[in-house]
């Protein structure tokens, strides 16, 4: 199987789950949360994220660590698929956007 079909998969496996338990009244799928879940969290836990020493300052440079992981883990994301992790990871961890 090839990494793109284990990733659609993947992600096939999490929205069954999801229609199968029903969610939270009006909980909404976040297509970056699944694939950092499926993904990222098996190298690393979330506290490489909330270190001092993170590695990633802006959003511009969290992009280019998502990008380059997902292209080293051989994982053939787009760039929605990019874009959709960063944002999660922005949400969660870094607030990059909402700073000044």
């Amino acid at each position: 199987m090839t990494n793109t079909a284990k990733t659609w998969a993947a992600s096939l496996a999490v929205c069954a789950a999801l229609a199968v338990s029903g969610g939270a009244p009006g909980e909404t799928f976040d297509r970056g949360q699944a694939l950092y879940e499926n993904h990222c969290m098996s190298c690393h836990e979330t506290t490489v994220h909330t270190r001092e020493t993170h590695r990633a300052t802006s959003m511009a440079d969290l992009r280019k660590w998502v990008a380059t992981w997902s292209f080293h883990a051989s994982l053939g994301w787009s760039s929605e698929e990019i874009d959709d992790v960063v944002d999660f990871m922005d949400r969660h961890y870094y607030h990059f956007s909402t700073q000044p």
